[in-house]
């Protein structure tokens, strides 16, 4: 009987031990976590300097709100935009996010560098994007730099640094740029050659035949207006690309484009290859 008596004794005892333990404090990643990702009404203004936090409240938004709600709104319609959402206390990763309507991207903001300074801590992110599996190049790589100091045992945003990196000499990073601006180019002759089909309609209508040069569909007409005013299209360039009107008459009309190359040895363009998607592309009418 003693001996159960004893043992109940011990496991109270125990109990009471760990119910008097205080929660470990807060790390600075944690605060910022919770700054931008938190669900506490004060997620956002409780990690601000008091100076801050003071001034931001008196900034109106324009409809009676201050800029801190207008951020936390901000913050959560992000969280309920469907992405799946993680964020992690510890490891190199900070931010994991899946978008629900985009199976095959992946961001990631992953820690550089945390380096923890007495009452003072920097946590420098990356971003990175990833898409089927392949991480892609962004136009330049930013650095974010979060400067944090803990007053009155509560981690406070201090500032915030914004470094950019261009690695000039990177080809993977080159050719990327490079593939991008090709499908931007393709892109734009899309929608180059609907506005030529477009304006090649309305001239139609209003002559009685078909424009013959891209020049002619620039001029003004007689009621001084003109069928479409992009200068370079009418030019014949544009984005990388030339552009004629062959095989015309009053009745038929066909655009010709090919993408255009400089020549090594200089002064010369050639434009021998067009994406086979493009290859063809035409606008005929009648027999």
């Amino acid at each position: 009987m003693r001996s159960v008596s004893a043992a109940a004794i011990v496991v109270l005892a125990c109990s009471l031990l760990s119910a008097q333990t205080p929660a470990p404090p807060q790390t600075a990643r944690q605060a910022l976590i919770e700054m931008f990702f938190g669900s506490a009404p004060n997620h956002l203004e409780k990690h601000l300097p008091d100076a801050t936090r003071k001034t931001l409240q008196k900034l109106d938004s324009g409809d009676g709100r201050s800029l801190l709600s207008e951020f936390s709104m901000l913050s959560a319609a992000a969280k309920a935009g469907g992405a799946n959402l993680q964020t992690f206390d510890s490891g190199p990763t900070l931010v994991s996010v899946d978008q629900s309507d985009k199976a095959a991207e992946h961001v990631e903001i992953t820690v550089e560098r945390d380096d923890l300074m007495g009452d003072e801590d920097q946590i420098e992110l990356a971003l990175h994007v990833t898409t089927t599996g392949k991480e892609q190049a962004l136009p330049f790589i930013p650095r974010f730099t979060f400067s944090m100091k803990s007053e009155a045992d509560v981690w406070r945003l201090n500032e915030i640094s914004v470094t950019v990196r261009v690695p000039l000499a990177d080809p993977d990073f080159l050719k990327t740029i490079e593939d991008r601006q090709r499908a931007q180019n393709e892109q734009t002759t899309i929608w180059s050659l609907r506005t030529v089909t477009e304006s090649e309609k309305a001239y139609l209508k209003m002559q009685g035949s078909y424009a013959c040069s891209l020049s002619a569909l620039a001029k003004k007409n007689s009621d001084g207006k003109m069928f479409f005013w992009d200068t370079q299209l009418a030019s014949g360039k544009k984005n990388g690309y030339i552009y004629a009107i062959s095989s015309c008459d009053a009745s038929h009309y066909k655009i010709v484009f090919r993408r255009r190359r400089h020549d090594s040895r200089g002064g010369r363009w050639k434009g021998d290859h067009v994406p086979e998607q493009r290859r063809g592309c035409r606008g005929e009418v009648g027999e």
